[in-house]
């Protein structure tokens, strides 16, 4: 019952999104007051991201592993919502934030495209563990998809700022990164090899770590650590 339910959900939600994408590039190419082909391109990969999420829910098998406590029930709601209630870009006196805010968006978007690609039916909504996927942008970080999310929201804020949309960035950031550790947890349950690939490779952003000191003072090297 809750597989057919979320498929429904995600099933309306593409449509949505791929109407809304219609409607803007109809828009720009009839040359309709407020139009710009930038928020035609991001509303175009923003339909892609939750097509694809609606095809994968409806492919992926079950889950070999799941949260379902309160708190990630909670903080998946939580994420959901505060994106979703971002709003949208087409008030700021500024064009040339909105543009840049625009243009950011737009790059966070296709690394969400290119993760849920490589992500495959391994996707979830909340932090189970289907598979260990190592390729493409699971190559560089282990939380790609999600770092698109913040690169996205973090562009649509900065294009339509406002204290309601900062807040629901900070609230969106904080829920993301509950999902994160929960969703660790269950792939570190499942699959012994979690922990190697976790010790390689940044959570989202690799940050220098100092080169420890040999006895001699000769410098030992260091991979990266996470974010």
């Amino acid at each position: 019952m809750a597989r057919a339910v979320t498929m429904v959900v995600f099933a309306l939600a593409a449509f949505a999104t791929v109407a809304a994408a219609v409607v803007a590039t109809g828009d720009v190419l009839t040359g309709t007051a407020g139009s710009s082909w930038a928020i035609a391109l991001y509303t175009v990969l923003k339909a892609a991201v939750v097509s694809s999420f609606a095809v994968l829910v409806a492919m992926r098998p079950q889950a070999r592993r799941g949260a379902r406590a309160p708190i990630a029930i909670i903080a998946c709601v939580a994420a959901l919502g505060a994106a979703g209630a971002l709003h949208p870009p087409g008030s700021v006196s500024s064009a040339a934030l909105e543009t840049a805010g625009l243009a950011v968006a737009v790059a966070g978007t296709c690394w969400m495209l290119a993760s849920v690609l490589a992500l495959g039916t391994c996707f979830g909504i909340l932090p189970e563990a289907r598979g260990l996927v190592q390729r493409g942008p699971y190559r560089l970080v282990r939380h790609p998809l999600y770092l698109g999310e913040l690169t996205a929201c973090a562009g649509l804020v900065a294009a339509s700022p406002s204290l309601a949309n900062a807040l629901l960035l900070a609230v969106f950031a904080g829920a993301q990164v509950v999902r994160m550790r929960l969703e660790e947890a269950e792939l570190t349950a499942v699959f012994p090899e979690y922990a190697a690939y976790a010790a390689r490779t940044p959570r989202l952003l690799a940050w220098p770590r100092p080169r420890a000191m040999t006895a001699s003072g000769d410098r030992l090297g260091a991979s990266p650590g996470s974010a």
